[in-house]
């Protein structure tokens, strides 16, 4: 009696185990949509602000995008951009470099490097980036 008590009790633990993890993995997938839907957030609102010539801030948004999703290829390129455009060329060129690190056939993104490249009079990078730009538009 007492055999069959205990596997009833494992069995009752196993399953309440099971429907937890399955709730566990349901709010983990909440978070992780709503961390998602947060950097699309941020995203949009440094393109708002980087329309209106708010450099600083539209890095500040693009920084907070890439802080829930570091491998977003697009926003690297997009802080790269806000980030010249105030000035900040050293940080500047490592976002737009990230950029097409992640993404290597990110045509966009080797055009924005060599436009950047072309502006600080780096003219054979500059090139080799237009090239990759090519490559990969077709």
């Amino acid at each position: 009696m007492k055999r069959w008590m205990v596997i009833t009790l494992v069995m009752i633990g196993l399953a309440l185990g099971a429907g937890i993890q399955g709730f566990a993995d349901s709010g983990a997938d909440k978070v992780r949509a709503a961390n998602l839907r947060a950097a699309q957030d941020y995203y949009k609102y440094g393109l708002i602000l980087a329309g209106e010539g708010r450099e600083a801030e539209a890095a500040q948004a693009f920084r907070q995008a890439l802080g829930i999703r570091p491998d977003w290829a697009e926003v690297h390129s997009l802080l790269g951009s806000a980030l010249a455009r105030a000035g900040n060329f050293v940080e500047a060129e490592a976002e737009l470099r990230q950029a097409v690190t992640l993404k290597p056939d990110y045509a966009e993104g080797w055009n924005f490097l060599g436009e950047f490249l072309k502006e600080r009079g780096k003219e054979t990078a500059a090139q080799e980036a237009f090239k990759k730009a090519q490559q990969y538009a077709r």
